[in-house]
């Protein structure tokens, strides 16, 4: 069985690169193009692992991870691991996305082989 990933990003260019370069890890993937999207679709479906823009309009990442895992311990479901991608944070979103202990905090531009790397490391 596939593992089944979750993108949250609002950047087209990111969202098609990283589907066909997880698709082609034998990955499954799934898109939210922002944070409300992201909530619903973790209500409704059951992911491996999410990776998560930390800068988008309305919700930004962090937000989103927090309000995700308030959910999922609501149902006592656990965390999903998860991944943060940024072009830039301010320091106070980078101090609480990395309060909420992701696998990897990357910075953009990244190398997409290294972000491969960590997700199949996550999902071992």
């Amino acid at each position: 069985m596939k593992k089944r990933i979750l993108i949250i990003d609002d950047e087209e260019l990111i969202i098609r690169s990283l589907k066909k370069l997880l698709e082609k890890n034998n990955f499954e993937v799934f898109i939210a193009k922002n944070g409300q999207d992201a909530l619903i679709m973790t209500e409704e479906e059951k992911f491996d692992l999410i990776i998560a823009d930390i800068r988008m309009p309305g919700m930004n990442g962090a937000d989103t991870i927090q309000a995700i895992y308030e959910n999922l311990e609501e149902s006592n479901l656990k965390k999903i691991p998860t991944i943060f991608i940024t072009g830039y944070a301010d320091e106070d979103i980078k101090k609480r996305a990395l309060a909420l202990k992701p696998i990897a905090y990357i910075y953009k531009p990244f190398d997409m082989n290294e972000l491969v790397d960590k997700v199949k490391g996550a999902l071992k």
